[in-house]
């Protein structure tokens, strides 16, 4: 399974930018964004919102995912 607060975290690395950074553009505490960096999972607004600060579609990870169980069962 995704653990998207690793994969969110991951996609701050590449990138250069840090948890504050993104806590600024999202426009909320520090915090949260380290709580969503813990979490397996998160709200799919939330998703939305960093995927569009990010630049990058976590969604596609997901339907990767799903595409791959598809082809399992």
């Amino acid at each position: 399974m995704i653990h998207i607060g690793k994969l969110i975290q991951q996609k701050l690395n590449e990138s250069g930018t840090s948890a504050s950074w993104l806590a600024e553009q999202l426009e909320c505490p520090s915090s949260e964004v380290i709580k969503i960096l813990e979490n397996r999972s998160i709200e799919t607004d939330h998703l939305l919102r960093i995927s569009s600060v990010l630049g990058y579609n976590f969604f596609q990870d997901y339907s990767h995912l799903l595409a791959q169980i598809k082809t399992e069962n």
